[in-house]
């Protein structure tokens, strides 16, 4: 199950965050690493009158056609899908939605320290995440995993055992990380923060492949002629979910699945998808 629209994801030029070698995970850090740990930026959604109760949502910002930074009206705003659900989640609540930009890999340290009250961020329900948080439904089970790797590689990378001793780049904290250890075997890891730190890391020829969500990766080969995907798929994984706290303290989660049921029963993930890959392309 993919979704045929592609879209043009961002290539910016980020500072490279903290990277580790080997299957094993031996985490280093590269440099600048420390430039980006532990930042977070705030967007507030809506101007009100200071009457509407505030929920805050966590996010990671890089993940286009999820969730990610544009210029709208002179202003950065983080946009997308995921940006969209979270809305709609605010506006049934009756609460003003403010937007916390955290790095992935502590969102759920984040929700559990309750600097926010819920996560969206394409963020799968995996068992090790439910020990940390409590998941909605699924809002988005159409979820599949793509390999990106330069053209001039394409006759090289021709199935996942292509892969012994390639580097591939993946986000901290992501199931793409056991996914490269499972399914290419004998690769190398590569782990960053950020996916466009992963993207540059790519293009300047610091690792041979990069393994992201699919819709991600056919953005960023839409964009950039010199990128190849390998069309194979990945066992298939849990679909995205919204998190609270463990034990829904807030007891958020009722009208969150109310929501989502709305969302899926009226094709909006796919509906917002669309407007995310327009607003990427102007």
């Amino acid at each position: 199950m993919k979704l045929t629209k592609t879209l043009a994801a961002l290539l910016a030029g980020l500072t490279v965050c903290t990277m580790a070698a080997c299957s094993k995970q031996d985490d280093t850090q590269a440099d600048g690493a420390d430039a980006q740990q532990g930042q977070t930026t705030e967007q507030t959604t809506e101007q009100t009158d200071g009457k509407k109760e505030q929920i805050v949502f966590g996010t990671s910002a890089d993940y286009a056609p999820f969730e990610f930074h544009t210029m709208q009206n002179g202003s950065d705003t983080i946009v997308g899908a995921d940006i969209q659900l979270a809305q709609k989640i605010a506006d049934d609540m009756g609460k003003e939605l403010v937007i916390k930009d955290i790095s992935f890999d502590i969102l759920l340290n984040e929700l559990q320290n309750g600097t926010i009250d819920f996560v969206v961020a394409a963020m799968a329900a995996t068992d090790e995440r439910k020990e940390q948080a409590d998941p909605s439904q699924p809002y988005y089970e159409e979820d599949f995993q793509r390999v990106v790797f330069l053209k001039s590689n394409a006759d090289k990378y021709t199935d996942f055992n292509s892969f012994e001793g390639a580097k591939v780049a993946v986000q901290s904290g992501s199931i793409q990380v056991a996914m490269a250890e499972e399914n290419l075997t004998g690769c190398e890891l590569l782990v960053l923060q950020s996916v466009p730190d992963m993207f540059n890391n790519l293009m300047n020829g610091k690792c041979d492949a990069v393994l992201v969500d699919g819709n991600v990766a056919e953005g960023y080969v839409a964009a950039n002629s010199d990128l190849a995907l390998l069309d194979q798929d990945f066992p298939a994984s849990e679909g995205s979910c919204v998190w609270v706290q463990k034990g829904d303290p807030q007891g958020l989660l009722e009208s969150i699945n109310k929501t989502i049921g709305e969302v899926t029963e009226n094709g909006l993930m796919s509906q917002w998808l669309s407007e995310a890959a327009e607003i990427s392309e102007n």
